[in-house]
């Protein structure tokens, strides 16, 4: 008996077996399961045997990580009775600011005749979380160099702009109000003007075409007018001068073209005074031209006129009756004196 727990003694001295080299327990599964894959962009984070969760509960762990392509491939141990359907996601996460990551996946809605993912299938949609370092990093740009200091920066700028300024500032936003007012009353007008600009940007559309070949032309016609800029510069200069000329003939000859006017609309009003009678005279005029025109045509002359509007009260009664002007006695003696010289010429044999 004493020499067998000396031999033991000895045994175990000799194996060297120390708390040290004894194991420890790491996380692992009881039962079956089923491996599927899942590709992330960055685990460095991630340890071995890290939890798979799905709601708080554990599911599974992680098997293995391996890299391919600058990418992470992460192989998930699933217990046998979780089924993961296609379209399940994903995503690194940590419980606690000093927490271990895990793997949380999440399944998408339950659907009728989904397919299940089996061993060896790869988990599709995958991200990661915010980091603690990646918060914190966020964190101090945000009060150091970010938003706060852009804030900051902001509200000194408005007070030196608005300070003093109340009144003005609560002016500008009562328009401002009521502009808005107005463009909300005036809604349906609004509405109206931006479906005719719709409207005129659907014919431009239409006619782009047209549009194009007009835009095309546009440099021919510049060159064209280029080309012939002195002879418009000349053109321009004739025009001037003539619009001087006219201004300047208006300006000396208008008293003169006032009273021909004047004297045609009175010649005018007295034709529209005569009424028919001015009709009558012209188809007078038409009866006699043929036989005027039959007496040039011979060396003779043939009178034939009525005499009308004879006063001879004037002879008898002097007082009440009329004398013709003077003035019309001379100028019918001229008449009749030039008349006679024709007559003249036509018996001397003048030219016919």
């Amino acid at each position: 008996m004493a020499l067998t727990a000396v031999a033991a003694v000895g045994a175990v001295s000799g194996c060297g077996l120390t708390v040290e080299r004894m194991p420890l327990p790491k996380p692992g599964l009881s039962g079956e399961t089923y491996t599927v894959t899942a590709e992330f962009d960055n685990a460095l984070n991630l340890p071995e045997q890290a939890k798979v969760k799905i709601g708080g509960s554990d599911v599974g762990v992680v098997s293995n990580i391996r890299t391919k392509n600058f990418k992470a491939i992460v192989d998930l141990t699933i217990r046998k009775d979780i089924e993961l359907p296609r379209g399940t996601t994903a995503e690194l996460r940590q419980a606690t600011p000093l927490g271990d990551v895990f793997i949380a996946v999440s399944k998408p809605k339950a659907e009728p005749g989904a397919a299940i993912l089996k061993s060896g299938d790869r988990i599709e949609q995958t991200s990661a979380g915010a980091t603690v370092e990646q918060l914190l990093i966020s964190v101090s740009l945000l009060f150091n160099g970010g938003g706060i200091a852009s804030l900051t920066k902001l509200g000194t700028e408005l007070d030196s702009i608005i300070g003093g300024r109340g009144e003005q500032l609560a002016h500008v936003l009562t328009q401002m109000t009521s502009v808005v007012g107005n463009l909300n009353a005036n809604s349906a007008r609004v509405d109206e003007v931006l479906a005719q600009f719709n409207g005129l940007a659907n014919t431009l559309q239409t006619r782009r075409a047209e549009l194009g070949q007009v835009a095309d032309s546009l440099p021919q016609m510049i060159g064209a007018i280029a080309e012939n800029n002195r002879n418009l510069g000349d053109l321009l200069g004739k025009i001037s001068t003539a619009s001087a000329a006219l201004g300047d003939y208006a300006d000396t000859t208008g008293p003169q073209l006032a009273s021909l006017l004047d004297n045609t609309k009175e010649l005018m009003a007295a034709i529209a005074r005569t009424g028919d009678n001015f009709g009558t005279l012209l188809d007078r005029m038409h009866t006699i031209r043929p036989k005027v025109d039959a007496t040039f045509r011979g060396s003779s002359f043939a009178i034939f006129a009525y005499a009308t509007s004879l006063d001879l009260s004037a002879l008898t009664d002097p007082e009440h009756g009329k004398l013709q002007d003077l003035n019309d006695l001379q100028d019918f003696a001229g008449s009749l004196i030039q008349v006679l010289q024709v007559v003249q010429s036509r018996v001397q044999g003048g030219h016919r």
